[in-house]
């Protein structure tokens, strides 16, 4: 039996990044590994980050795209502060 259940998050997750990146490079790889890493599945842990990590390459500055794989993994969430809603159908 499946059974969907919406959930919201609200809140904020702080992100360390490298040094390096310019503000909007910075910016953009944060709010994508805060996505990936938050919508990850227990079937698939790393889809999400391999997906994020590629559209962050594609979107980030020339600049970044060298180290773009390298950037991504040296990011380290610090912490998360905010509250799950689970909504009834």
């Amino acid at each position: 039996m499946k059974i969907d259940v919406p959930v919201q998050f609200t809140g904020e997750v702080s992100v360390v990044v490298p040094d390096h990146l310019s503000l909007n490079d910075a910016k953009l790889l944060a709010h994508k590994l805060a996505l990936a890493r938050i919508v990850a599945t227990c079937d698939n842990p790393d889809a999400p980050e391999e997906d994020a990590c590629d559209d962050y390459a594609d979107e980030c500055s020339d600049t970044a795209q060298a180290t773009a794989e390298q950037d991504w993994d040296q990011c380290e969430i610090t912490g998360v502060g905010g509250t799950w809603l689970v909504q009834d159908k």
